[in-house]
């Protein structure tokens, strides 16, 4: 499982970190992206997401956070009060 334009890695390390960590924090299976975005069901013990995203809004929810690592996205950050962390 990999975001969009994983090329610019090598000359954006901050997106290679908010990409991986992502990954790593959210992959164990498909049910933990769905959850950040759909939430859990309360029926299911808050183990289930209420819905299930496709392999490529999955891929759309990581580039996402991918682009928070790109110059464009720290600023954003700065924007909305946060400091520069990489």
């Amino acid at each position: 499982m990999e975001g969009y334009k994983t090329y610019r890695h090598k000359d954006n390390p901050a997106e290679k970190v908010f990409h991986d960590k992502f990954i790593e924090l959210f992959s164990y299976d498909h049910d933990d992206i769905s959850r950040v975005v759909f939430s859990s069901d309360e029926r299911t013990g808050g183990m289930m997401p209420r819905d299930y995203l496709n392999p490529r809004e999955e891929q759309i929810v990581i580039s996402t956070i991918q682009w928070l690592g790109s110059p464009v996205g720290q600023n954003f950050l700065i924007e909305c009060g946060f400091k520069k962390i990489l």
